[in-house]
């Protein structure tokens, strides 16, 4: 599936408007329709949307940066592709850390991509996309569109993976738990996610753009630093991405190896658990 974004941030950082019918089965007058989120995960996998937003949420909320303008033409961009594929990118970039957002760039993209899969999959219809590298990381990313279901409704339910953007590392890891333990698998997922993160080569980009894709890099790295607990000041001074990114690295393969510790009996059962790589959206519909 094609994603374009047309900014470095956007490319840096961390990852369709045709509408079409949901069908339902038809059953005999009298009995409630069955729900069939086939159609829904059909409408969500095919249809292309263009979606248009603004990154100004970033800096209206980035305290660590100074914004002298937080509005206009320098801030608007737009992004086209599958549903699936908008759904995946809102998630993996709207991350956040322990329930604390990373930061607030792509909260206009979250909000149009929400809106553009609700006026493709109508009502009685919820879609929910996931990222996470893997269960109880702490650092995920989520987003959500359509109502929940009432507590009373037949639901059903289908599900799309899709490549989040980020190395898929789950096969390494594996290698890992056999070579390291703990220590070797939470390296390699934290060398994954950081660069789902905070990709190297496009925050390079970002760091030596036009304003305000300069400031919106610097600010997600200092955030990143203080979510983590690691130094990344000079470097991003410097607008050096690689060893500020090595540092984020550091901070968070000590964090994983604890989780991973405390979680999963083995480094082998640690290693396969690990998602980094995938982006989860589930397609739930209900009948009236």
């Amino acid at each position: 599936m094609t994603r374009a974004v047309s900014t470095a941030l956007d490319a840096a950082v961390f990852l369709l408007l045709v509408s079409a019918a949901a069908a339902t089965l038809t059953l005999p007058t009298g009995s409630p329709a069955a729900p069939d989120a086939t159609p829904g995960r059909t409408v969500v996998a095919t249809t292309t949307a263009s979606v248009h937003y603004s990154l100004a949420p970033g800096a209206r909320a980035g305290p660590d940066e100074r914004f002298p303008r937080t509005a206009g033409p320098e801030f608007r961009r737009h992004a086209h592709g599958s549903l699936a594929g908008l759904l995946a990118d809102a998630a993996a970039r709207n991350a956040s850390v322990d329930g604390r957002s990373v930061d607030h760039a792509h909260d206009g993209f979250r909000r149009a991509v929400v809106a553009a899969v609700r006026n493709a999959t109508g009502p009685r219809t919820r879609v929910r996309a996931a990222w996470r590298p893997f269960p109880g990381a702490g650092v995920e990313g989520r987003v959500t569109a359509g109502p929940a279901p009432p507590a009373d409704a037949r639901v059903a339910s289908e599900t799309l993976v899709l490549d989040s953007g980020a190395p898929d590392a789950r096969k390494r890891a594996i290698r890992a738990a056999n070579r390291s333990g703990y220590a070797g698998v939470a390296d390699v997922v934290a060398t994954a996610t950081v660069r789902a993160l905070v990709p190297p080569a496009g925050m390079r980009l970002a760091l030596h753009g036009d304003y305000p894709v300069d400031r919106l890099a610097r600010h997600r790295y200092r955030r990143l630093g203080r979510l983590f607990g690691a130094d990344v000041s000079p470097a991003v001074a410097r607008e050096r991405p690689a060893p500020a990114n090595a540092n984020l690295r550091g901070a968070l393969a000590a964090r994983f190896e604890r989780t991973l510790r405390t979680r999963f009996d083995s480094p082998a059962a640690a290693a396969r658990a690990v998602r980094v790589g995938r982006v989860r959206i589930v397609v739930r519909r209900w009948s009236a």
